[in-house]
């Protein structure tokens, strides 16, 4: 090994480099970064007799030690021969970066980012996602307001608190003594040892101020009516056992949306870069409302993700399912507030649009003008009220209020869930 130094942003590129002038490798290979940041190779202990092969990957081997100088591993460590099973289980977590040869991150956090869920197109019910990656930008008023709205309107809402290390959502929506007997987290550490299906009946309650509406609403809450051992159950949640996380978060809502029947599902997301937000944004299937803020702290994070998602590949897949809200707009020169806040956007969205020439006239591409107001980037606005900023019970907004804050939003949300023509069934 030499004395480089090579950081870590530049291991990726080096070992698909080595891949690339490698000769004599015909089969599968898996490149592993684990928790370390080291990379090695993974093969099927089934060509591990096959001396052609062994040959190849030894100088695989030995180039990568060169290389990597830290990041890698003696030539004589840096091939691992294992059994197909586990071989498989590298295939969930792996993106395949050249024919044949797929690149896994073994990560303690932050794994769900760089996978996105395709469509199911036999699901009825219509799911959408409320993230930011900032705190305290309304997102659980939101979630009330929009509950409340869409079921004057007829629509079954399904309201699930995801947020689980902040779980306000729930508190705010549901009368204390009508939490039910369980939440999100019993259900993930009873889905460990087989016992999911016995807590799916007592996880949702309809709060006392939805029985009069013409739709209905129905809450699941973090935790349910005594949250026992709730940090011991908290630290249970991401076990990735038999599952992914994401796969296991699918399936309780499938549960869910199969007992309740919803025809729209709104899921709170904890906001961040954690695996529970990754999973809601990138792998339910759902329409996400990006919330924002027009701030420096706000912008460089969302465009850490973005970023992510173009270096990835992700940008195709992710694109059509972002739109953006500027939460709290302010009262006083709201126009000038929001025209900075699309430029912004727009800055950050160009990562995931196309890239058109100007003689081009494609009617395929992906790219929306700074001012076209139906582009993901352009903000749907939501205005700070006094009256939401009061602290008020999420059960008792005062009806003058919410016309003020979310008109609208609700409007262009109206108009969002029903593009497809499709009424509830």
């Amino acid at each position: 090994m030499t004395n480089l130094t090579i950081r870590f942003d530049d291991v990726r590129d080096r070992v698909v480099r080595v891949i690339d002038t490698a000769d004599g490798v015909r089969v599968p290979i898996y490149l592993v970064r684990d928790l370390r940041g080291r990379v090695r190779l993974s093969v099927s202990d089934e060509f591990e007799d096959d001396t052609p092969v062994r040959n190849a990957l030894r100088d695989i081997g030995v180039a990568l030690h060169e290389t990597l100088g830290a990041y890698g591993y003696p030539a004589d460590e840096a091939i691992l021969f294992i059994e197909p099973v586990l071989l498989e289980r590298l295939r969930l977590d792996a993106r395949e970066v050249r024919s044949g040869v797929f690149w896994v991150d073994r990560l303690v956090t932050g794994s769900a980012w760089w996978t996105v869920g395709s469509p199911d197109p036999n699901r009825r019910d219509k799911r959408f996602t409320l993230y930011s990656v900032k705190g305290g930008v309304g997102r659980s008023t939101t979630a009330a307001v929009l509950a409340r709205h869409l079921a004057a309107g007829g629509e079954r809402l399904l309201v699930v608190d995801l947020d689980l290390e902040s779980p306000g959502l729930s508190s705010a929506l549901i009368e204390p003594e009508a939490r039910p007997a369980f939440g999100v987290t019993d259900w993930f550490v009873e889905d460990l040892v087989g016992q999911g299906d016995q807590v799916i009946e007592a996880m949702t309650v309809v709060p006392a101020w939805a029985h009069d509406l013409d739709g209905e609403v129905r809450v699941v809450p973090a935790h349910g009516r005594e949250p026992g051992e709730y940090l011991a159950k908290l630290g249970r949640v991401l076990m990735d056992v038999g599952d992914p996380w994401s796969l296991r978060l699918e399936r309780l809502l499938s549960r869910l949306e199969e007992r309740c029947v919803p025809t729209i599902v709104l899921v709170e997301s904890r906001s961040g870069l954690h695996d529970v937000a990754a999973a809601t944004v990138t792998d339910l299937d759902a329409q996400v409302l990006l919330f924002a803020t027009d701030s420096d702290s706000t912008w460089t994070d969302y465009d850490v993700l973005f970023r992510h998602w173009q270096r990835q590949g992700l940008a195709t897949k992710i694109r059509k399912r972002l739109s953006m809200v500027s939460a709290l707009t302010p009262e006083l020169d709201t126009g000038r507030y929001l025209e900075g806040f699309r430029e912004r956007s727009w800055d950050l969205f160009r990562h995931v649009y196309d890239a058109i020439p100007s003689c081009s006239d494609s009617d395929d591409a992906f790219s929306f003008d700074l001012d076209d107001n139906l582009a993901p980037h352009h903000p749907i606005a939501i205005h700070w009220s006094r009256g939401l900023a009061a602290g008020t019970s999420l059960r008792a907004l005062e009806p003058t209020v919410v016309p003020q804050a979310y008109a609208g939003f609700l409007r262009w949300f109206d108009g969002l869930i029903a593009v497809d023509g499709e009424g509830a069934p």
